[in-house]
């Protein structure tokens, strides 16, 4: 039998240095080797529909326009001047043809061109407007909607990137007759490290006890509690999927997922809602977490009323298992803190393969894998 070193050793997927959590230097080099190397989410097609629709926005980082041009092509463009670097977009969103600086007046169409600048004979013959435009984010690409950016000019190509996980993708992303449009989104933050959200989004097992007491609220008992269902790894990414027995729509089934690093999507058949969480790491300690609101276009006004009170009901920072899951994770983050040198386990079902029931932590260790290949750490 293998001692417990052994096993630790083999498998960095399952059992983790807790200090990736709290240390620093560990956020500082994730940036660089994750957040810049990666396919990252940008927003949502249905946010910008008509040309010289924007909003501006912050992934990695990073101040960021999203933007679809005259042209009606979709860009994301780095927000500062090329003058002195301030923001050129200062409202959350809005309807323009140009963005021009607040600072000294310097003006670029929504294509990202240099198109205005006072005094310019002040620079002599060296300048050039067209060499001096708004820097674009070099990779741009969309799934169902979903707006996908990277930092990384040759990252791979995107559905080469979410691999198996597109066509669990589809099931969450796509309405079974029409496309998804954003009908809600909110943001709120929590005091915790971002990669500890992922890990809770693909957890079933936490379920009766952090969120026991709103399941004894509505009369569930323990012996009620059994869930059926399956976690699968998918490369990097995952999902974990439960039946429905009080669907809203003809889906019979729930599907949460995880797309590596830091992407989750979300479908609850009992009340047909489909959803997609960002998160946005603050620091090593804090994060950003942003949720949209999908529903099927066009839909009817009093179903999607509908459909966003049970989405801030159930997911919101007040909600049923939002608030649950933001206090707990932040009572994880001050335990991460103890020096005590035990690592954190995600090792249920180790040796199920790539497939475990609803209790399992397969998902959690696909996550770890790609952290680990791109922190260039282990397996």
């Amino acid at each position: 039998m293998k001692a417990i070193e052994d096993i630790i050793r083999s498998r960095p997927d399952a059992f983790t240095d807790r200090r990736i959590y709290t240390d620093p230097a560990v956020f500082a080099e994730e940036k660089e080797k994750i957040f810049k190397r990666v396919w990252l989410l940008m927003g949502h097609d249905t946010e910008i529909p008509k040309p010289g629709d924007y909003r501006r926005i912050v992934v990695a980082g990073q101040p960021l326009i999203l933007v679809r041009g005259d042209d009606s092509q979709v860009r994301v463009l780095f927000n500062t001047c090329r003058h002195r670097a301030s923001l050129v977009a200062v409202e959350a969103e809005g309807h323009c043809k140009t963005f021009k600086c607040p600072y000294h007046g310097f003006e670029y169409a929504n294509d990202g061109r240099l198109v205005t600048v006072p005094v310019e004979q002040g620079y002599g013959a060296w300048f050039k407007k067209e060499e001096f435009g708004l820097t674009e984010v070099p990779r741009v690409d969309t799934f169902n909607g979903m707006i996908f950016g990277s930092f990384n000019p040759d990252v791979e190509p995107l559905l080469d990137y979410l691999g198996a996980a597109r066509e669990y993708m589809q099931f969450c992303t796509h309405g079974d007759t029409a496309p998804l449009e954003v009908v809600d989104k909110y943001s709120y933050d929590i005091a915790a490290n971002w990669k500890l959200l992922i890990d809770n989004t693909m957890d079933g097992y936490h379920v009766p006890f952090v969120h026991g007491a709103m399941f004894e609220a509505f009369g569930v008992t323990d012996d009620q509690f059994n869930v059926g269902g399956s976690l699968r790894t998918l490369g990097f990414h995952g999902a974990i999927d439960w039946p429905e027995n009080r669907p809203l729509a003809q889906r019979e089934a729930n599907r949460y997922m995880a797309i590596f690093p830091n992407i989750t999507v979300h479908y609850n058949s009992s009340g047909d809602m489909h959803a997609i969480r960002q998160i946005e790491p603050l620091g090593v300690d804090r994060m950003q977490v942003t949720m949209w609101l999908l529903a099927p276009s066009p839909s009817e006004r009093a179903m999607n009323e509908r459909r966003a009170q049970q989405f801030s009901i159930t997911w919101g920072p007040g909600g049923l298992f939002g608030a649950d899951d933001a206090r707990q994770l932040e009572w994880v983050q001050q335990g991460m803190a103890a020096d005590s040198g035990a690592p954190v386990l995600a090792a249920r079902s180790l040796d199920m393969g790539d497939v475990g029931d609803y209790n399992g932590e397969q998902s959690m260790r696909g996550f770890r894998k790609g952290w680990n290949h791109y922190m260039g750490t282990g397996q």
